[in-house]
């Protein structure tokens, strides 16, 4: 290979992360309910929300930058990618690295970092200079930082072909990554493919107020026979790193210690509206204090990079149910922003499914979601004015009353198929996760410093 550094770097690509990518009328439905609005309106969608921070839309609404929809075809894919991300994280906690669906008769690697998931919440994040912006899938899991990068082997550089790809050599900050000439980073996937990249040192935009010189990132160019990444460009990591990875000292958290502290809040919205990210002194601010907090744990059982909290009960209605410690009893419950659906034990899930199919006893049942993730499910169409259950989460030292849109799932785009936005574990020794889904309109900061969760009303 010939050329400049710059050159060289980008001709050790492969490509990295594929990306897999809201009850009779009036009536109440349990204690705690709360009355909603009818889901009848045909108006067509607006997008709404907060203009401030690194803003977050959801992929399938009216904010989203590809204008995509949700179809039933869309939930069910998106159904499946979670599935997929759950199975390698338990994967990972399990230092085992073999997973896929049944019958497919795979064998799949996972390193470093989990798959992205469904990818649901992006952010805008620019890269290089003069800055150039891309649309990144928001991750709690993963301490990556990764965009996708246009190739170049030859020398000198052609123009470039493709405009929605971060270029190196259209950069006058880029530079090797303090690595070089060991930066390579590889992954394979279900399907068998690998992917990889290389990582590389330039300017990056975070907000209206952050741009960070020599930010290290991944650059990743997509396989020519798998396709792209899907509607992302990528991914920002805000996930923690562990002493087991290979490049630690890479991830966002550790790369802007001096200038955010460890902290940031993220809002993430529903379909409809967009939500933010916060850092620093401006996440304190604009995610006030609620007077309660919860402790991040650290899983001392694999040493990794999650966010661990202690969940001990789950309140629907008036029926509350204990969440028993599973086999990781030094690491607690996952918070994570990148799988969609939040999975219980086993016990638990069949506890509050079953007060869920109590409630709804007088609505017609529906079929379970396709991929069989969701099983609680009915058909509310014609239905004004439904009363959804309330639903709190008890954490130590706090508890959280979750968004009306964060206790159902609506399979297709109407409500012919609600269901219940819970999941039970595949296996008892599986850890149990708060998805997305349930994170809903809650403001949560992470003050990694002092090892505390604050969770509280968003404004998104």
């Amino acid at each position: 290979m010939t050329g400049s550094s710059a050159l060289m770097a980008v001709g050790h690509i492969l490509m990295c992360y594929t990306l897999f990518f809201s009850f009779h009328a009036n009536k109440a439905l349990g204690y705690g309910a709360t009355v909603v609005e009818s889901y009848k309106s045909h108006a067509p969608p607006s997008c709404s929300g907060t203009t401030t921070g690194l803003r977050v839309v959801h992929k399938y609404g009216p904010c989203s930058p590809s204008g995509l929809k949700k179809t039933s075809a869309v939930a069910s894919q998106i159904l499946v990618q979670d599935k997929l991300r759950v199975r390698a994280m338990n994967s990972r906690l399990h230092n085992s690295r073999t997973i896929g669906l049944e019958g497919e008769g795979t064998t799949d690697t996972y390193l470093q970092n989990d798959l992205p998931g469904a990818g649901n919440f992006l952010v805008k994040v620019g890269f290089g200079t003069p800055l150039k912006y891309f649309n990144l899938a928001l991750d709690t899991g993963s301490y990556v930082t990764w965009v996708q990068c246009e190739p170049c082997t030859e020398s000198p550089c052609p123009q470039q072909q493709n405009a929605s790809l971060y270029d190196p050599s259209f950069s006058s900050t880029y530079s090797n990554a303090p690595c070089w000439p060991s930066c390579n980073y590889t992954q394979k996937y279900l399907d068998e493919s690998m992917s990889g990249g290389v990582f590389v040192r330039d300017t990056v935009s975070i907000g209206q107020d952050f741009q960070i010189p020599e930010f290290i990132f991944l650059c990743a160019e997509p396989d020519k026979e798998t396709g792209d990444f899907g509607e992302a460009d990528g991914i920002l990591g805000l996930g923690l790193a562990s002493s087991g990875d290979k490049f630690p000292t890479f991830s966002l958290v550790t790369q802007t210690a001096n200038l955010f502290g460890g902290v940031f809040c993220h809002c993430l919205p529903s379909s409809g509206n967009s939500g933010y990210v916060y850092f620093g002194e401006e996440a304190r601010e604009q995610c006030p204090f609620s007077g309660t907090y919860t402790r991040l744990l650290r899983n001392r059982a694999s040493d990794d990079s999650y966010y661990f909290v202690n969940l001990i009960a789950i309140t629907l209605g008036q029926k509350k149910v204990e969440v028993p410690w599973g086999i990781f009893s030094s690491s607690g419950t996952i918070i994570d922003s990148g799988t969609v659906i939040t999975h219980l034990p086993s016990s638990v899930y069949s506890e509050l499914s079953q007060e869920f199919d109590r409630l709804m006893s007088e609505f017609p049942p529906a079929n379970p979601s396709d991929d069989g993730v969701l099983k609680a499910c009915y058909n509310l169409v014609d239905q004004d004015n439904l009363a959804i259950p309330e639903m709190v989460l008890h954490f130590e030292n706090l508890d959280v009353t979750l968004d009306q849109t964060a206790v159902t799932w609506k399979g297709n785009n109407d409500m012919s198929q609600v269901c219940f936005a819970f999941a039970a574990k595949e296996n008892e020794g599986d850890v149990t996760i708060i998805g997305n889904h349930q994170q809903q309109k809650l403001n949560m900061l992470f003050n990694i410093p002092d090892q505390r969760l604050e969770i509280g009303p968003g404004k998104c």
